[in-house]
């Protein structure tokens, strides 16, 4: 798995051994989701504020700040997927704009959200079918943790419907890769 832009463009993004817990985002999918922030909604990626929920292997945080994001967080709950994570940051020299929480998706919202932290983007990439996807929603409402016009990138399996996620999230666009949609989301009431 390869950065595909940015300063660390080419690099591989250094990760524990495949799992089957994992299934990391495809390139051509993150390319196509970094052409569309890039050419729809946003100017800059300098200062912007990134949250990888279900991080795994982080390939969108570390994107994000490839581009130049000056802050990621990363949250999973998998011991040994935060220990990797920790390394890809001292592999990437960014332990000072990167944190990395093992902490469950639900509870991190509600943590940070209660720290005071606020984000321009958030990445959501749950595992497929598991009902984390309109959990996360959920709790994103309930704990509002993007900043005016930040934006949700949804990750999910084509079989699951996000159907405006009970009206307080507008679509901003969709695109289908085989058995993968992207959802672009923004809160309707900020």
């Amino acid at each position: 798995m390869k950065i595909i832009a940015g300063k660390w463009g080419g690099q591989p993004i250094p990760s524990s051994r495949p799992s089957e817990k994992l299934r990391p985002t495809s390139e051509k999918v993150r390319e196509s989701v970094f052409d569309q922030l890039n050419s729809r909604f946003i100017d800059s990626w300098e200062d912007a504020a990134v949250l990888d929920l279900f991080a795994g292997t982080g390939a969108y945080g570390f994107e994000s700040l490839s581009l130049g994001a000056g802050r990621a967080v990363f949250v999973d709950h998998h011991l040994a997927t935060v220990k990797h994570l920790k390394k890809a940051c001292e592999h990437f020299e960014t332990t000072a704009k990167t944190e990395v929480l093992c902490k469950g998706a639900l509870e991190a919202i509600r943590w940070l959200y209660q720290r005071g932290d606020r984000f321009d983007f958030v990445f959501l990439d749950p595992p497929y079918r598991e009902d984390w996807m309109l959990a996360a929603l959920a709790h994103l409402h309930s704990y509002p943790l993007l900043k005016k016009k930040g934006l949700v990138v949804a990750e999910h399996d084509k079989r699951e419907a996000l159907s405006p996620s009970q009206a307080v999230w507008k679509p901003e666009g969709a695109r289908r890769y085989g058995d993968t949609m992207i959802t672009f989301l923004s809160p309707l009431f900020l």
